[in-house]
């Protein structure tokens, strides 16, 4: 299991409220908001957030979807280099993976998450990251790494942005996606992009891992019922502002216990965005 150095993962009992009263390091952005995230804050060499869960998080089958997991790792893990790197520099995710430690239901209304970086160098960077329900459970472990480039123009500040609550049934109807399948292949489609934008004007890398998940988790289900133990995508390049996406699952292997799907994601122009693999496991309740 991952460590964060002095051991300290018990976020719950010391987040202090939800994060009230202490001034955050980050103000997340308005997809963050979207997703349930209320905040995040330094101690020491660790960042730590929270999010609020809901039916918004729900798959078809009344269980949280675990692709929901995608912005808020994606957030504590990116946020620990953004808000270090210098003022000339952007730091960019390519490539962000997730473990579920505990499969869903999770029976909590919020997650709290911590990350550190156990590495760091000039131009990429590693980070690790915990989420837990609100006993201190482990429910899943992350990593990400970045890259740092050369800042073309500065990104807008977040500004504060008030929590922003959703009122979607399930998964699919919060990200406004649309779900279709044949025999070989489960597509996750968005028509509409514009609202889930990071600070760069583009579309936010937790949104690809979500999508990726979901067509994975899909296709498992038609396939024997397997769910998913573990998520990576890489990011290969952005896609067109404002287009149109969808990623398409494929099955590598499916067995009784184990699974591999491929999926692909691609903006509306054809261009390839994103591969994630995605591995599927029988669970023994």
């Amino acid at each position: 299991m991952f460590s964060s150095d002095s051991g300290d993962v018990g976020l719950a009992a010391s987040d202090g409220g939800l994060l009230s009263g202490a001034p955050p390091d980050c103000d997340p952005g308005l997809v963050e908001r979207r997703f349930g995230v209320v905040g995040c804050r330094a101690e020491g060499a660790l960042l730590r957030s929270v999010m609020r869960t809901g039916t918004w998080m729900n798959d078809s089958s009344g269980r949280e979807q675990v692709g929901a997991l995608g912005v808020l790792l994606d957030h504590v893990l990116g946020e620990i280099f953004y808000t270090t790197r210098a003022r000339d520099q952007w730091s960019l995710t390519t490539e962000l993976a997730f473990d579920v430690i505990a499969p869903p239901p999770w029976n909590t209304t919020v997650l709290y998450a911590v990350s550190w970086v156990p590495r760091g160098e000039r131009t990429q960077g590693f980070a690790q990251a915990e989420v837990m329900d609100d006993s201190g459970t482990l429910l899943a472990v992350g990593t990400t790494r970045i890259q740092y480039v050369a800042a073309s123009a500065s990104p807008p500040e977040a500004g504060h942005v008030g929590e922003i609550a959703s009122r979607a049934a399930n998964f699919a109807e919060h990200l406004g996606i649309r779900i279709s399948s044949d025999t070989e292949t489960t597509r996750v489609e968005l028509p509409d992009t514009q609202d889930w934008g990071n600070l760069y004007g583009v579309l936010h890398g937790g949104i690809w891992a979500g999508m990726a998940e979901t067509a994975a988790a899909e296709a498992f289900a038609r396939r024997g019922g397997l769910r998913t133990a573990h998520v990576h995508v890489s990011y290969l390049r952005q896609s067109s502002p404002g287009a149109s996406i969808r990623v398409d699952a494929r099955p590598v292997h499916c067995g009784r216990l184990f699974g591999l799907m491929e999926v692909i994601g691609a903006d509306d122009t054809g261009r390839q965005c994103v591969k994630a693999m995605v591995t599927g496991r029988r669970y023994e309740p």
